[in-house]
């Protein structure tokens, strides 16, 4: 059976989110109301998918605990952040820690069980996979052996979200190929479209330009899609 975690201080909002899981999907919902809880919970357990609040409990310390458990358990099972907070880049700060994806608080029912769906496909899908199992990565291309779902770029981490991370293994899968913007679409089963893969890919290139400002192995095939460039 799906396992999945919900962290959240606010015990109404915790049952509010477990009830609708459980009437959307045959999982077993554990809680946990505050950090401590939720990392005992999270050392003791296997899940398929963790639902988090960044803000747990009253106090300074409290305001970005949620942020604290994410860096933690960024490499091990994909994590979608429920939050009310006001501060603009936390979504772009949860991303980049590896959250699977963000949603602002009032939460819309619909969009969370669609998001929900997708994390749990790609919970359960090669991305999520231990990198370091891969085989016949491009040049300069290596896994960190530290962190499961990072890639090393000559030697140099490249933090890439996600949904980052997806596209380019879908890139890498077959180097020197061009991969259809339609396939990659199909791929991710994530409802984006072929815009937002180009926006996605312009940031994959960006993350790796900061670490290789002459990094140029992504190619855009116009009226086709991309490729990761193999060196002749």
């Amino acid at each position: 059976m799906t396992r999945i975690a919900i962290i959240e201080d606010v015990r109404e909002d915790s049952d509010s989110l477990k009830v609708l899981i459980q009437r959307s999907f045959d999982a077993e919902v554990l809680q946990a109301f505050n950090k401590a809880d939720a990392e005992v919970l999270l050392k003791e357990g296997k899940f398929d998918l963790v639902i988090m609040d960044i803000e747990l409990g009253a106090g300074a310390k409290n305001r970005y605990a949620g942020l604290g458990l994410l860096s933690d358990i960024r490499a091990n099972w994909p994590t979608i952040v429920v939050s009310g907070m006001p501060e603009d880049n936390l979504r772009n700060l949860a991303l980049t820690l590896h959250a699977y994806d963000f949603i602002a608080k009032p939460v819309d029912e619909g969009d969370l069980i669609n998001k929900i769906e997708h994390a749990l496909d790609w919970s359960n899908s090669d991305a999520c996979k231990d990198l370091t199992t891969q085989q016949g990565l491009p040049d300069g291309l290596t896994a960190d052996p530290q962190r499961k779902n990072r890639y090393l770029w000559k030697g140099r981490p490249v933090p890439l979200t996600m949904t980052q991370l997806s596209i380019l293994q879908c890139l890498i899968e077959r180097p020197g190929s061009v991969v259809e913007t339609r396939n990659l679409v199909k791929n991710l089963k994530s409802g984006m479209t072929g815009k937002a893969i180009a926006t996605q890919l312009s940031n994959v290139r960006s993350r790796f330009r900061e670490v290789d400002p002459d990094f140029e192995q992504i190619e855009n095939e116009p009226g086709r899609g991309y490729r990761w460039k193999i060196e002749p």
